[in-house]
């Protein structure tokens, strides 16, 4: 006999019982069914390339940190706050229909005493949550959408079941108490608040009513978790999934293909050519936007949505799906009688919109859910390369990095042109060195970088840092190659190049001045068998201020808007270092734009940017525009690509005469005393 609490089952015939499991065992096989096919979707994709059961303790912390936790939900506010009380109170409220199925079923008595008055406090407070941030988002999906946002009917379909089922839930608990006034009725303090709207109404009434509501809201519970594996709610264990089996590559490296000069289809041409676990990524999804919001290329009016991509991949996955099981005269062949699955890479993923992709990592860094868009992104161009579907500009570049082995197309013997009047000294003529400094073709071949490979240099001969260059030994890394899709020209010709050479001098530490270059040997290189310690220019010369062996002390009156790299920061993390060189600079003000760090934007040069023509904004102009805006008169970066980016800006609104686009090796060089003699 219960002291407190309340008869489970109350006012339902026997056979209410007996309904309600048929009707649950229904339930289950079309979950299951439903369930299976998405996993049999998934099995159709290539096998995976990499490990993604390792470290299991880290995916499972991530798992419950990120998906169940919603760390990066919550990275913006209201959205966030909106989902986390939708998600929190779900999975309290499914715990409190756990408890209530354990009593019934198991005859163990555990809603009784304290411990009821404890359960429908929190039922009813999470009730409360769930219906509250139901309606900020139908708010936010009717009246007040961001842009981010789908106006998918599903997705108000399942906001308006979830809030359905939050409502009948306190209306049945209304009735009840208005029907037999319990004791205990205060501590459901929402129903109790609802229940004096039925006070006047008859008992008969009231358990009729009650019988109705109690069958309306088993419907639309058991028709919600039936649907799941059909609808947008299939995420909430796609998006724990796809965050448990998240890439453990560093976060600048992109996925191999293994054995490349062998594969016969290296990229993605269909979307069985998607990996299971892209395909998975799919699913996860959750529609919300926020890769597009950060996206430089949608901002630029550029076709590019990293959301539509993955959202068309899983549009495709569930056509082919589609057609594999239920045919209809829309997808048969008449000669042949056979399904026609149009190809994926040509008709669903168009190539304006796979090229636009600068290969930032802001789509990334804002998932909430950890979705891989540049690998699926540069998977698509590796099939675009493989049939021979590129841009005219991405095809004469990489002719260039084939023929000269620089992106150029300058001769091998202009590489060390920049050295003209320098002391420089290079590998050939050194037994022994402890940096080589790698100066890459943008610091080789362009002129404007030319004039920060010299600065450099100076800085590193005035240091006395023992290092030499390759000179006419270096070649390309690849990194414009590899983004641009083409994998067999980057392994089978510039790694297996500079790994020869860098075996030849026993290189171990290696200084760069490009972003792209470092995060290509940090990170990619290492796939390949290639190890060694490499130390951007930012950073070290941050590190020869802190040592005394470069003292910049002559005072530099400038405002300058600093520009994170996308390949130095958010591939690598390191934004702090170009910061305190240039902090370190008498005169020099830093000033932040409002998208840094982390949220930066990119230039607009990277993911082989710099040699493409999208249709849409120029991205560089965008970018330098938001320095502007902080009231500086100097843009301070740390890439030679952004210094390529910016300095066509400067010209393009024509303001030579007062903005400066310079590296942060310029501007240190230029505070230190004596007077320098002229290196540019």
């Amino acid at each position: 006999m219960k002291t407190i609490g309340r008869e489970i089952m109350w006012n339902l015939p026997q056979m209410a019982a007996v309904i309600m499991y048929s009707l649950f065992v229904v339930v289950i096989i079309i979950f299951a069914w439903g369930l299976y096919e998405r996993i049999g979707a998934y099995r159709r994709g290539r096998t995976e390339r990499e490990d993604r059961l390792d470290n299991l303790w880290d995916r499972t912390w991530d798992a419950l940190k990120i998906g169940l936790g919603q760390q990066k939900v919550l990275e913006r506010k209201i959205g966030g706050l909106m989902h986390l009380a939708i998600f929190s109170a779900f999975i309290v409220l499914f715990i409190a229909t756990c408890l209530v199925a354990v009593e019934y079923d198991f005859g163990i008595q555990i809603l009784d005493g304290n411990f009821y008055i404890v359960f429908k406090l929190f039922a009813n407070t999470f009730g409360l949550l769930l219906l509250a941030g139901i309606f900020i988002a139908l708010l936010r999906r009717v009246l007040f959408r961001p842009k981010g946002l789908t106006a998918d009917g599903d997705d108000l379909l399942q906001l308006l079941l979830i809030g359905a089922i939050g409502v009948t839930g306190f209306l049945i608990e209304a009735v009840r108490i208005a029907a037999t006034r319990p004791a205990a009725a205060p501590v459901s303090y929402v129903s109790n608040a609802v229940a004096p709207l039925f006070k006047s109404a008859p008992v008969p009434d009231l358990l009729s009513l009650h019988q109705e509501l109690w069958w309306t809201h088993l419907l639309l519970a058991f028709g919600f978790l039936a649907t799941i594996p059909f609808s947008k709610m299939f995420h909430l264990g796609a998006g724990v999934a796809n965050i448990f089996l998240r890439t453990s590559r560093p976060k600048g490296a992109l996925q191999p293909v293994p054995n490349i000069g062998e594969e016969e289809t290296p990229g993605v041409v269909d979307v069985e050519d998607f990996s299971w676990k892209q395909l998975l990524s799919s699913d996860a999804c959750t529609k919300c936007g926020r890769c597009q919001d950060e996206c430089p290329a949608f901002a630029a009016e550029m076709p590019l949505s990293p959301r539509d991509v993955v959202l068309k991949t899983r549009e495709q996955m569930s056509r082919d799906l589609s057609v594999r099981l239920v045919p209809s005269a829309a997808t048969i062949d008449k000669k042949t009688g056979k399904p026609v699955v149009p190809a994926f890479n040509y008709d669903v993923l168009f190539p304006d919109e796979i090229w636009a992709c600068t290969t930032c990592r802001a789509c990334m860094q804002a998932c909430p859910v950890l979705i891989e868009h540049i690998d699926m992104i540069v998977d698509v161009r590796r099939g675009y390369v493989a049939g021979g579907k590129i841009p005219d500009t991405a095809r004469i570049a990489l002719r260039k990095m084939g023929d000269t082995g620089n992106p150029w197309g300058l001769p091998q013997g202009d590489r060390i042109r920049w050295a003209d009047g320098l002391a420089v000294p290079f590998a050939a003529d050194r037994k022994e060195f402890e940096y080589l400094y790698w100066v890459g073709c943008a610091g080789a071949y362009d002129p404007r970088n030319q004039k920060v490979t010299r600065t450099i240099i100076s800085l590193l001969n005035r240091a006395g840092v023992n290092y030499a260059t390759l000179g006419l030994e270096e070649m390309c890394c690849g990194e414009s190659a590899r983004r641009l899709g083409e994998e067999g020209l980057f392994q089978l010709g510039m790694v297996e190049t500079v790994k020869e050479v860098f075996a030849t001098y026993n290189v171990r530490k290696v200084i760069t001045q490009c972003p792209h270059c470092f995060n290509t040997f940090r990170n990619e290189y290492p796939q390949f068998g290639v190890n060694v310690e490499v130390i951007h220019h930012s950073v070290l010369l941050r590190d020869l201020i802190a040592q005394g062996k470069i003292v910049p002390s002559r005072p530099i009156n400038r405002l300058v808007a600093f520009h994170d790299s996308c390949y130095l920061g958010r591939h690598n993390d390191i934004y702090d270092a170009p910061r305190e060189a240039l902090q370190a600079v008498p005169g020099i003000t830093v000033n932040e734009p409002r998208k840094s760090r982390e949220e930066g934007f990119c230039c607009g040069a990277g993911g082989g940017g710099m040699w493409l023509e999208i249709p849409g904004k120029r991205i560089n102009h965008i970018r330098f525009d938001q320095l502007m805006r902080t009231g500086a008169n100097a843009t301070g970066s740390a890439c030679p690509y952004c210094l390529t980016m910016f300095d066509d800006a400067v010209k393009f609104h024509n303001l030579e005469d007062s903005v400066q686009a310079r590296d942060i090796a310029e501007i240190i060089a230029e505070s230190l005393s004596p007077a320098w003699p002229d290196i540019q």
